[in-house]
């Protein structure tokens, strides 16, 4: 099995900036003008619990609107010719150019913020409508005035059967807070050791990276992590690269185990590999992480404090820690530490949390 790499000062060397690529969906989601978005496989419109929400890059699409996103600084800023909508990603508030302040829902999904579109095309003079495609599923339209179609015509041109439903559709994670979230996560670790590990991570919401095909050796432990706080994600091997279609078919084949015993799937995949490396499939996200902390980095403070202070500044969210017996014994300590951090938080990897 490929080691992941057991230092992280090689990766505070480079930070490497990829995004999704465009893929286009088996059944398109969201609309701009007369096309399907672009990046409706990853990033589709969410109708879920009576919100309806659009990813706020799709905005980018039409002329003379800027996005700018500093996650740094915890602002979103859409801006027009003749106004502007400067979002607080940390209070869920939305200041125009008025000095008008109100209460913004914001949220997360596919490593991309959403919010509700009628508030920014009120603003910029767009309009939104949604109406039902015929394999019954709702699918959203975002316009400046310039399309040719109606939507019912458009939608007519992107029918399926709709006898498989959406696999990647789910409900956003909710609004945003402040702090540097830090993504723990122990790679393929022993089931027998996971009942050692969970009281150790205590209240640091933690993901186990463990391989599809072997998915229902964890099934006594699965509940418990769930239970801990933590979550699931799929580990890919680099051997897993030249046979993608099959690591796939395992992916598919755990999701249907883990949905029989607790009702749910698990749409992420990590590796250790470079981001720009990993196959892509549609549904799924893939996350590198190339940061393995071993016992010997537990207990060297600077490699430590490159952990948790420099690496965010090249943008390296992700960690991995060995989960054998001499590194567990620095745990304790490595929270410590960690919660010391002022503004640094712990959670578990999900759709938008870093890619790498």
């Amino acid at each position: 099995m490929h080691k992941p790499f057991r230092r992280a000062v090689a990766l505070l060397l480079c930070c490497l900036l990829c995004s999704f690529p465009v893929s286009a969906a088996d059944r398109a989601s969201l609309f701009l003008g007369d096309s399907a978005w672009e990046d409706d496989s990853l990033l589709p419109f969410i109708e879920a619990n009576g919100k309806q929400l659009v990813p706020v890059s799709a905005f980018r699409s039409f002329t003379g609107i800027t996005v700018t996103l500093s996650e740094t600084f915890g602002s979103l800023l859409i801006e027009g010719e003749d106004g502007y909508l400067s979002y607080n990603l940390n209070y869920g508030t939305c200041l125009d150019e008025s000095d008008s302040i109100s209460d913004a829902e914001i949220y997360r999904y596919g490593g991309e913020l959403y919010l509700a579109p009628e508030a920014i095309c009120e603003k910029f003079d767009l309009h939104f409508e949604t109406a039902y495609a015929s394999d019954g599923y709702l699918a959203a339209r975002l316009t400046d005035g310039s399309e040719t179609l109606t939507f019912k015509e458009l939608l007519s041109m992107y029918a399926e059967s709709g006898e498989e439903p959406l696999p990647y559709l789910y409900n956003p994670t909710g609004r945003t807070v402040g702090g540097t979230f830090m993504h723990p996560i122990l790679l393929i670790p022993a089931v027998a050791n996971i009942g050692n590990l969970l009281p150790l991570l205590d209240t640091h919401p933690t993901t186990f990276a463990i391989a599809p095909q072997d998915i229902q050796k964890y099934a006594g432990v699965i509940p418990g992590i769930y239970a801990a706080g933590h979550t699931v994600a799929y580990y890919m091997d680099v051997s897993d690269f030249d046979a993608p279609e099959t690591f796939l078919a395992r992916m598919e084949s755990a999701n249907e185990f883990l949905f029989a015993l607790l009702g749910k799937t698990v749409r992420i995949y990590i590796s250790t590999e470079a981001y720009k490396s990993i196959p892509r499939f549609d549904g799924y996200f893939a996350k590198s992480c190339r940061m393995n902390l071993v016992a010997d980095d537990l207990r060297n403070d600077r490699m430590v404090n490159m952990t948790l202070y420099q690496s965010p500044l090249f943008g390296i969210y992700n960690f991995s820690l060995t989960s054998d017996r001499e590194t567990r014994l620095f745990y304790d300590e490595f929270f410590k530490k960690f919660d010391e951090a002022e503004g640094l938080r712990s959670m578990t990897v999900t759709e938008s949390s870093p890619t790498q």
